[in-house]
């Protein structure tokens, strides 16, 4: 199958090919501009941003925000090309809006792949898109709530700031608990390893 990304001024998506988006980074107040997976390393892809930012996202470490970012140029990234020399080199071409053209050498740790990575990126995506289609069956089949079409519908109560800021603490430290189990189960964390939860 094959992966896409998509990029939409400050937000940026992965999905496979006829399937809805199974990755969707949150919005960035900086557009994004040039985008390219990694030869080497299936859970790797590299970010250009309009502020010559370079976003170097590692599926394997983390999925809701970069593993790294490093400025290259004082005008926007417009093409980001990678090139594999060799199993011991790669490279990064990158060009920015001034045309200037910036050779880089991607290092060891993004350009070696882990022990059955592709296997575990592959069991990873299989699993957002069951997670993805167990969603939608699910408000598929959910019934419709409300009166009928002649009578006005009531406006659920709005929360309060606390309430919402409770809500969201409790959403986030939900996923950083899932995350931690993902990480557990591929080997690159220790179970006794604590969650940096928000209070």
């Amino acid at each position: 199958k094959q992966w896409y990304q998509r990029r939409v001024r400050g937000s940026l998506s992965v999905w496979r090919e006829g399937e809805s988006e199974i990755l969707q980074c949150s919005r960035s107040p900086v557009k994004f501009t040039a985008a390219c997976w990694s030869p080497t390393r299936p859970g790797v892809f590299f970010i250009g941003r309009e502020d010559g930012n370079i976003d170097v996202w590692d599926l394997m470490d983390r999925s809701h925000e970069p593993s790294m970012s490093q400025n290259i140029s004082s005008s926007a990234i417009t093409s980001l090309v990678p090139y594999r020399v060799s199993t011991k080199q790669v490279l990064l071409g990158v060009g920015d809006d001034f045309g200037t053209l910036h050779i880089l050498e991607v290092p060891w740790s993004l350009r070696q792949p882990s022990a059955n990575e592709v296997a575990n990126m592959s069991a990873y995506f299989d699993r957002e898109c069951s997670r993805i289609d167990y969603y939608k069956e699910r408000e598929a089949n959910r019934p419709s709530a409300g009166a009928g079409p002649s009578e006005p519908a009531i406006p659920l109560p709005l929360e309060t700031d606390e309430e919402e800021e409770e809500r969201l603490k409790k959403s986030f430290n939900s996923y950083l608990n899932m995350e931690k189990d993902f990480l557990v189960k591929l080997g690159l964390k220790r179970d006794d390893e604590p969650v940096a939860l928000v209070h």
